[in-house]
């Protein structure tokens, strides 16, 4: 199964706390990174999000936003030695780098931890149980949309590796053509250069061989159809297969370049590109593959 990095699931539901919604969504990226974001509530449900998140995804960057209308109806608490920690740290800061700037209200009050609702209003069962609903619904619209996203991007890439399938069967249909061609240019070629002298036969089925063994490609053929099957199975799998396809990719792409630079043949050089112009779309679809 392939899963996109892309999607988007929104969620929402009423508590005690007030009105709650949550909004999922994520781009491609390298590895897993999970950003939630909120107001006090969600800082202490942060870790269950991150923990349900990693048990569903491997990859992509991730973004989690949660309201809670009502919130913020409790009232609010002033952390004074995490904002004196705050000046003093932001001071040093400013000696060192000669800056004459003094931290002030404003920027001290942006730190989220440093106002905030009293901690007797906060508890965190309540608050996870007040979330847990929205964020459930959420997170089902957003990997039902991955799941979507993602049989399109099976559909495209199984079409493109058809294609490089096809351009290597008729690869490997021309390739046992080109050395009984080179022999007959070459005969000819001798026989024009010298004319009414006899041909050493046995020397002449010596440099057909060298050849021959120079220009064979049916190894780096059986590889790439390997790759192709491998490729087939991973996307069928039930494993995340974007890291593993992008490896067969590069081992495609290093095939069919040997393939290219052995063959010596014009018809089997043309079949070369358009493998690796569909090589190269496959690649842009699987950097967006889980």
């Amino acid at each position: 199964m392939v899963y996109s990095m892309t999607g988007f699931g929104r969620g929402s539901s009423r508590s005690e706390s007030g009105e709650v919604a949550v909004e999922i969504r994520s781009v491609n990226n390298r590895y897993l990174d999970v950003t939630v974001r909120g107001g006090s509530e969600t800082e202490m449900v942060e870790e269950r999000i991150r923990e349900a998140l990693r048990e569903q995804l491997e990859r992509g960057k991730v973004t989690v936003t949660i309201s809670v209308d009502g919130e913020s109806e409790g009232l609010p608490r002033a952390d004074v030695e995490r904002a004196r920690a705050y000046a003093d740290a932001l001071k040093t800061l400013a000696d060192e780098l000669g800056l004459r700037e003094e931290p002030d209200l404003a920027l001290l009050s942006g730190f989220r931890d440093v106002i905030r609702p009293r901690a007797a209003e906060l508890d965190p069962e309540k608050a996870w149980e007040a979330i847990r609903p929205a964020f459930q619904q959420a997170l089902d619209g957003f990997l039902a949309m991955r799941r979507k996203e993602g049989e399109a991007l099976e559909r495209d890439v199984a079409g493109r590796l058809d294609a490089i399938e096809e351009e290597l069967d008729a690869v490997m249909e021309r390739a046992p053509e080109r050395v009984p061609a080179y022999a007959d240019r070459l005969k000819e070629r001798i026989g024009e250069l010298l004319d009414q002298v006899p041909v050493d036969e046995d020397r002449l089925a010596q440099e057909i061989a060298v050849y021959a063994d120079r220009i064979d490609i049916s190894e780096e053929c059986t590889r790439l159809e390997s790759h192709l099957g491998q490729a087939r199975s991973l996307m069928e799998g039930e494993d995340p297969s974007g890291r593993s396809l992008n490896f067969l990719l590069q081992e495609m792409h290093r095939e069919i370049n040997t393939i290219g630079s052995k063959a010596n043949d014009g018809g089997i050089n043309h079949r070369v590109v358009g493998m690796k112009e569909e090589l190269e779309k496959i690649r842009e679809q699987v950097q967006n593959i889980e």
